[in-house]
């Protein structure tokens, strides 16, 4: 590996990851996003042997990220390292085009080192738990998932993260470039999906659910 880019808006989890990658594989370039506006633009400008990315952070996060990057770089692999537990995103994440989910909570240097490997390899990494969720969602069918969050779409379980989080309606349009109305429009959906009155409940649901953090 001669490039790698890490996007995490939190340092110290940048640091960290920086060292364990400058330990294991020396590469000759690693560069730091803290937006996902600032991964985006150095996607575009330069080809990188890995991405390490958070699910959320400022400016543009989660499966939507992913395409995004994917669509300048479409072979380049993504690992996703979060402190979401792996049953809120990992599924998503894997979907919208990463190759391999990992826990920050779980994961020390060698499992790290060990999923750049195989990503660099050309394989996907999936730990067991990962492997479970992957499993429970081939099973929701007959065995629905007992988190209604999971029925959420992509752009309403992001939305419903930034009004949880206490973002006002205004503020999130202008980050994700639409309507206050439109924004609006995903929160009574959001609402709905998941039988709740207020956005008090929503906050709520997200803290008993480790959506926000």
């Amino acid at each position: 590996m001669q490039r790698a880019v890490i996007a995490d808006d939190h340092h110290l989890y940048r640091r960290g990851t920086r060292d364990v990658i400058q330990e294991a594989f020396s590469p000759e370039l690693i560069a730091e996003a803290n937006t996902g506006e600032q991964l985006i633009n150095l996607v575009r400008a330069t080809c990188w042997d890995l991405c390490i990315m958070d699910v959320s952070m400022p400016t543009k996060s989660g499966p939507d990220l992913i395409e995004e990057v994917l669509q300048t770089r479409p072979s380049m692999p993504i690992l996703v390292l979060s402190m979401h537990p792996e049953e809120h995103y990992a599924v998503r994440m894997l979907r919208a085009g990463a190759r391999g989910y990992l826990n920050k909570c779980t994961t020390d240097a060698p499992l790290l080192t060990e999923a750049i490997r195989s990503l660099l390899a050309g394989h996907k990494f999936i730990t067991s738990t990962v492997a479970e969720c992957l499993a429970d969602t081939v099973c929701a069918g007959s065995h629905p998932s007992s988190d209604l969050h999971q029925i959420l779409s992509n752009r309403e379980l992001q939305i419903f993260q930034m009004l949880a989080a206490g973002k006002p309606v205004k503020e999130i349009a202008g980050t994700l470039f639409i309507s206050a109305a439109t924004v609006s429009t995903y929160r009574t959906r959001v609402l709905t999906k998941l039988a709740l009155d207020s956005n008090a409940d929503l906050v709520r649901y997200a803290l008993e659910h480790s959506l926000i953090t």
